[in-house]
């Protein structure tokens, strides 16, 4: 067994099964700090050192958060609806991941716009807001789903039910960050 603090409750937890599925969601969390570090270097960094931090919040949004996003909607959230016994019970997470989605487009538009003017502070209006609210969002999304939905599955179901979760969230994921043939 793991023991874990949650950042929502700031309490020990301890894991019957999900610490596997815990461990393979640290990842997320943790690069979320490159949406706060590009939001930072917006208006403090040269301009080259701005967009290579742009950059990196902009691939760990759609090689890493993103994908993980959609595998959960084929793994975790099925799990969640089937020990709640109802279709739908994580409704607002598949909706949240949509909004997600369209502000991780939103953002890789202006930060084209940035580099065509080769001015990221000249659109610091447009990007604080998308890169500190997709960091908010997103940090929201992660720990209710930890607070709430890893500690149901934790109490219902297997090791090994949690197994087949965390290597589904690997395999769907990795086939979309893959290229495009």
């Amino acid at each position: 067994m793991e023991t874990v603090t949650s950042s929502a409750e700031s309490t020990a937890v301890e894991d019957r099964v999900v610490g596997p599925l815990r461990a393979v969601r640290r990842p997320l969390h943790e690069g979320l700090m490159n949406l706060q570090a590009a939001a930072e270097a917006v208006t403090s960094a040269e301009p080259a050192l701005a967009f290579k931090a742009l950059d990196r919040a902009l691939a760990f949004l759609q090689r890493t958060f993103l994908p993980a996003c959609e595998a959960e909607e084929f793994t975790l959230f099925i799990a969640v609806d089937g020990v709640y016994g109802a279709t739908g019970a994580v409704a607002v997470m598949r909706a949240q991941h949509q909004v997600m989605v369209e502000m991780a487009g939103d953002l890789e538009k202006v930060v084209a716009a940035a580099k065509q003017a080769n001015d990221p502070a000249a659109f610091a209006k447009f990007l604080h807001p998308l890169l500190f609210g997709l960091y908010g969002l997103a940090r929201g999304h992660l720990e209710s789903e930890d607070a709430a939905y890893l500690t149901i599955l934790d109490e219902h179901l297997s090791e090994s039910q949690v197994g087949v979760i965390v290597d589904n969230l690997d395999r769907i994921a990795s086939a979309r960050r893959a290229p495009a043939r």
